[in-house]
């Protein structure tokens, strides 16, 4: 029992120290590339400090870094370039945000036009309901008054109307008897004609004149 136990131990043992000897090789090996790096960067050796910052450069965490110390620049030229990075990319935004405002401005300018037109057929709505309004106090009017008058002479005033639709909504509003007697005493062909109108639903009616 206790053998197998010392073999088991000395098989972790032997593991650890395997695993060791790994991270110690890559220590190494981390270690003497940095160095050789460190040296050809410092030192230029064999003329290879061009050529390794050029493939440094391309890498995506040191590139940034890098690069401009591979052109040789100045820290007032990598200041400069930083700037006019930023500058460009505030045009960038500046030109995003002026399209944004023109596609507002367009939208309003489309809402501000309905808005318009609205108000326009609004007025237009406001406009005609005056007029029937006007034309139904007229109406009402030359009904009561013609209501008080005999009817012979009312079917002789109605007879010389120039609008006939105005004769058809006075008989309408007027009361059944005062209108019938007043047709009694017209023309046959004309009371019957004003009749047939009188019949028609009035929106039919007014679209028809």
């Amino acid at each position: 029992m206790q053998q197998v136990e010392t073999k088991q131990n000395t098989k972790k043992t032997k593991g650890k120290i395997k695993l060791q000897n790994l991270f110690l090789i890559l220590a190494i090996i981390l270690l003497t590339a940095v160095i050789v790096i460190g040296g050809i960067l410092f030192f230029n050796i064999g003329g290879a400090k061009p050529v390794l910052l050029k493939q440094l450069s391309n890498l995506p965490l040191l590139g940034s870094i890098i690069k401009p110390i591979s052109e040789n620049k100045t820290p007032q030229q990598i200041e400069l370039e930083l700037l006019d990075s930023q500058r460009k990319d505030i045009d960038i935004r500046m030109k995003q945000l002026e399209e944004k405002q023109k596609e507002l401005e367009t939208k309003e300018k489309a809402v501000s036009n309905k808005e318009e037109l609205l108000n326009t057929k609004e007025a237009e709505i406001d406009e005609k309901l005056d007029k029937l309004n006007s034309s139904l106090s007229s109406i009402m009017e030359q009904v009561e008054y013609l209501e008080k008058m005999e009817s012979s002479k009312a079917m002789q005033i109605l007879s010389n109307m120039e609008s006939k639709n105005t004769v058809v909504q006075i008989l309408r509003n007027m009361k059944k008897e005062k209108s019938s007697s007043i047709l009694m005493l017209m023309d046959p062909l004309q009371a019957a004609q004003i009749l047939e109108d009188i019949a028609q639903p009035e929106n039919v009616h007014k679209t028809n004149n």
